[in-house]
């Protein structure tokens, strides 16, 4: 049975499942009791702006949202409905690998995997995504991943044969849609300069370049200068104008790291240098090596570090995915997340004593008599959910199941409610 993966970024969702690759870019839009996303959504992105988002995998959440967007009532809804949209288009998902961009937070990559399990697909690993896209061979460098609103700019280090990831910066404003809207700017002003008209003067022009652009990027690849057509408006755009968005780029990063990896998202805006492309071929071919010897009986950790050149021992590849979080959990991308990561450690092998709800710390008991609604019990000493409510209960955790709660997990209840797994010294 072959391998399935998905790509996430919150700019597109990415799923390969054998010969079969599905993109959906990660839009949305609300349309009366319903949504459209990918593709469809983004054709209106200038026509409807009030009624798109582009920041559901960004801000996954459960918080409720501010302002009503449909049916939805958070991001993690919009998420949900776009996942099961591209599993029901696929051919089907097993053995599936997470591969996570950097920048998403251990709460969020927990909630994500509840809603996944909720889909009934359960992934057997979860690998960051920096990890995949950076060719270890050239080196020690930085790989860059282009988000919609957002350049997640990832520190890989190569070195005694293993490649890790470090350090983790997300830049706003450098996103996917920042550099198209500097592109689209570059090209009305070229616009205006050659025949007057300004295709900014309705939303239906501003669209129909917006939609234009991924054409004419990809044809200033191979010539100094492409012309350009709006229904009976044409003029010329050239190359260097547009180099204005990869020297964006280049000027935000630190041009002295070594190897820079990019998405290929990124390489089609002229302007910055590289030495490697990450595709959804490469990451997929990166992630069946480095999973060759990954049992799916393992812990589900994040993985940020591989071997390189030399083959993996036994007690090697032992050491390297062992349940250690410090040895196989994402960097942190600050001091604060450092020492939670620590602290999490710290009582690693411990269980639950209380289940957190609406602040209110309850002790978990043989049976949930204070009926607390998410069926919090303990069985033979284990923390578990009691099989009455399992149907109602997701369990978003990363090493905590029905069968065994561990601390940290949380529990999202169908009709929306939350609770969390801790521990009460006395």
């Amino acid at each position: 049975m072959s391998r399935a993966f998905l790509d996430l970024t919150d700019a597109s969702l990415t799923l390969s499942v054998g010969q079969q690759t599905l993109r959906s870019p990660g839009i949305v839009l609300s349309q009366a009791d319903d949504f459209l996303f990918g593709d469809g959504a983004f054709a209106q992105l200038k026509r409807r702006p009030l009624d798109v988002r582009t920041d559901m995998l960004s801000q996954l959440a459960t918080t409720p949202l501010g302002n009503t967007f449909g049916n939805a009532r958070h991001t993690a809804d919009l998420v949900y409905e776009h996942l099961k949209g591209l599993f029901e288009s696929s051919d089907g998902v097993n053995n599936l690998c997470l591969i996570a961009p950097g920048n998403l937070e251990q709460p969020q990559l927990e909630l994500l995997l509840g809603i996944l399990s909720s889909l009934g697909v359960n992934p057997s690993a979860v690998v960051d995504r920096a990890l995949l896209a950076h060719p270890a061979e050239l080196g020690s460098g930085l790989n860059l991943n282009l988000q919609w609103r957002q350049l997640v700019v990832s520190e890989v280090t190569v070195d005694a044969n293993l490649c890790q990831v470090d350090k983790i910066t997300a830049l706003p404003g450098l996103g996917y849609l920042d550099l198209l809207e500097l592109c689209l700017e570059e090209c009305a002003d070229a616009c205006v300069d050659q025949t007057r008209f300004d295709p900014r003067r309705s939303a239906e022009s501003e669209q129909t370049l917006l939609d234009t652009l991924p054409g004419v990027l990809a044809a200033l690849r191979d010539r100094p200068e492409v012309s350009v057509e709006l229904g009976t408006t044409s003029f010329k755009v050239s190359r260097s104008r547009l180099e204005k968005a990869g020297q964006k780029i280049a000027s935000a990063i630190n041009a002295k790291a070594g190897v820079l990896s990019i998405d290929q998202s990124l390489s089609v805006f002229p302007g910055i240098a590289f030495d490697a492309v990450a595709s959804i071929d490469s990451l997929t071919a990166t992630g069946e090596d480095l999973l060759l010897d990954h049992s799916d009986d393992q812990p589900l950790t994040r993985i940020s570090k591989r071997r390189t050149a030399s083959a993996v021992t036994p007690a090697d590849e032992s050491a390297e995915t062992s349940a250690s979080g410090d040895a196989m959990t994402a960097p942190a991308a600050s001091d604060k997340i450092d020492k939670t990561m620590v602290t999490a450690s710290a009582v690693q092998g411990a269980q639950p004593t209380h289940v957190l709800i609406d602040a209110v710390a309850h002790r978990i008991a043989d049976t949930d008599e204070q009926g607390l609604g998410f069926g919090v019990i303990k069985r033979d000493g284990v923390p578990c959910i009691d099989e009455a409510l399992r149907d109602r209960i997701n369990v978003l955790s990363v090493s905590g199941s029905h069968d065994r709660l561990t601390i940290g997990s949380r529990l999202y209840r169908n009709d929306g409610k939350e609770a969390v797994l801790i521990i009460v010294e006395s």
